[in-house]
């Protein structure tokens, strides 16, 4: 049975596997938004102050955290660059996916630590909001960027979208379902919910991304390794050179020469800040 079922698994396409991750965002993703403002105030008894606090801290590491897990994410490959040494597609992608396997699961663990009471509510919103805010933007940096390097063409990549698209609605129904188990009251059922959200979104992500590395292994390295060799035969290859890491400020300091950059970054500590406190 485990067999045939793991055969059925791998026989997927990658635009269904990789349309995936966006299902196992989602179904957490949509219970946060609706129900963690009315937990705290209503469940936990959250205090005007300590709530007002943690969503300034909040906002600001919101508008932050974008370019810095950027930096991170990407800090080897931008050195490489740099240094004129290029990295194959290949080493970028299972790099990818090994970040999806690593964060998926934990993003899952940041939503579960909303609806179990563990700290003081004030210090508890705090650092479930900047935990989860960050897991979710490894994630979603990580899944968006997968999609360039899984596919080339404009038709591939229309693909891939398509299914995200799709597991991303079929995911708001995790939202429906939470009507059935919502209570003040009696918060018993709504966490057990929650727990069980968060376990399929937990294994989703790890059967996924081994999915995709599977099938990417199996089909796309040998793709790659024909370019590769089509391409030694016209290309020389450039001289090593020392690596050179680039540092956080370097890669700030080129950013901010983007005007299109400052705009993003502006509009969105706006559009933030006006969601949060229109709450």
């Amino acid at each position: 049975m485990a067999s045939q079922l793991l055969a059925c698994l791998s026989s997927l396409p990658i635009a269904v596997v990789y349309g995936s991750l966006s299902l196992f965002i989602s179904i957490l993703h949509n219970v946060f938004l609706l129900y963690y403002v009315d937990t705290f105030v209503s469940v936990y008894k959250i205090d005007k102050l300590s709530f007002w606090i943690g969503e300034t801290i909040f906002l600001i590491w919101n508008s932050l955290n974008d370019p810095l897990f950027g930096w991170l994410s990407d800090r080897a490959f931008l050195s490489t660059q740099q240094s004129g040494i290029e990295i194959s597609s290949p080493e970028v992608v299972l790099k990818r996916l090994r970040a999806l396997n690593h964060n998926g699961p934990l993003f899952a663990l940041s939503f579960l630590a909303f609806w179990i009471a563990w700290a003081h509510p004030g210090l508890q919103f705090l650092i479930c909001l900047c935990l989860y805010d960050s897991f979710l933007t490894m994630v979603d940096l990580n899944q968006n960027a997968l999609l360039a390097d899984l596919a080339v063409s404009a038709k591939d990549r229309t693909g891939l979208n398509f299914y995200s698209s799709l597991f991303s609605a079929i995911g708001s129904l995790s939202v429906f379902m939470s009507y059935a188990v919502w209570n003040k009251e009696d918060f018993f059922s709504f966490r057990i919910f929650c727990m069980a959200l968060a376990l399929s979104s937990a294994v989703g992500f790890i059967v996924a991304t081994w999915l995709l590395r599977q099938r990417f292994q199996s089909e796309g390295q040998v793709k790659w390794d024909e370019r590769a060799a089509l391409k030694e035969l016209y290309i020389d290859k450039p001289s090593v050179q020392q690596v050179k890491r680039i540092t956080l400020s370097e890669y700030l300091k080129q950013l901010s020469r983007h005007r299109n950059f400052l705009w993003f970054v502006s509009m969105n500590l706006i559009q933030v800040g006006v969601a949060w406190y229109s709450l």
